[in-house]
């Protein structure tokens, strides 16, 4: 997967840019902790600051980002290197299953038709590219939360843009940052899924450039009694695309 990777620069700079993007979130929670009554809501904010300071560093990358979305009340950023037409995301490892990366908990439902994801359709922007095939999948990964769909939408409603990704971009990757459980970003890792099989391939672990993300007990304080209220993060959604069938 050597072939894959980012410039180092790069990578440091999108790792740097992750650590403080949390931090900035921090800081967030703590003005607000202590101008509010109220205030756990912002915990759904984190994936916001993270990807505003990748934003703000895509100049410098020479990246440009466009707002997209992944949910009924979530927005999120795509990232693309347009030169080598390279399209990359933010997932939360925790809601990320690298062994079947868009694997989806479905809700009750009665329509009719075939339901896929549209990460695994973004996905299918590698449907040319070559997978090793000696690969190892890493099984101590299986645990994390599987992905959501919170809402669904028709295929034809998104045709247009899917068509647009596949013919625009030669590549799509996955960048996905762990948050552990003294809640510090403790791993950053470089992915490249397969729509093949439904698995996203490890480029690289980009953990050595994570600097600086040592947490104080009070900024633990702040946000460790969120988690234990088991909020799901933003990020555990997806759009859920309909094949409608078709009548005669």
């Amino acid at each position: 997967m050597e072939r894959y990777k980012f410039d180092s620069a790069h990578s440091e700079k999108i790792v740097e840019a992750i650590v403080e993007g949390y931090r900035d979130y921090i800081k967030h929670r703590q003005d607000r902790h202590q101008k509010m009554k109220i205030s756990s809501a912002f915990a759904w904010t984190k994936g916001n600051f993270i990807e505003s300071k990748i934003a703000e560093a895509s100049r410098e990358l020479n990246y440009s980002y466009k707002m997209a979305k992944a949910g009924l009340t979530w927005d999120y950023l795509q990232f693309s290197e347009e030169n080598k037409k390279k399209l990359f995301l933010l997932k939360n490892a925790n809601y990320f299953n690298e062994n079947s990366f868009s694997h989806a908990v479905l809700p009750h439902h009665n329509r009719k038709g075939k339901i896929r994801s549209y990460l695994h359709e973004l996905s299918k922007i590698n449907q040319n590219l070559e997978f090793p095939t000696d690969y190892t999948i890493d099984k101590t990964n299986e645990q994390n939360e599987q992905l959501t769909f919170e809402f669904y939408i028709p295929e034809r409603r998104v045709r247009n843009d899917l068509k647009q990704f596949q013919s625009s971009y030669n590549e799509f990757h996955i960048i996905t940052y762990k948050i552990d459980s003294v809640y510090q970003i403790s791993e950053v890792r470089h992915f490249l899924p397969n729509p093949g099989n439904n698995i996203a391939y490890r480029v690289e672990n980009l953990s050595k450039y994570i600097s600086g993300a040592e947490l104080t007990s009070e900024e633990r304080e702040i946000i460790a009694p969120v988690s234990d209220f088991d909020v799901i993060d933003p990020a555990a959604f997806d759009i859920g695309i309909i094949e409608e069938e078709k009548t005669n």
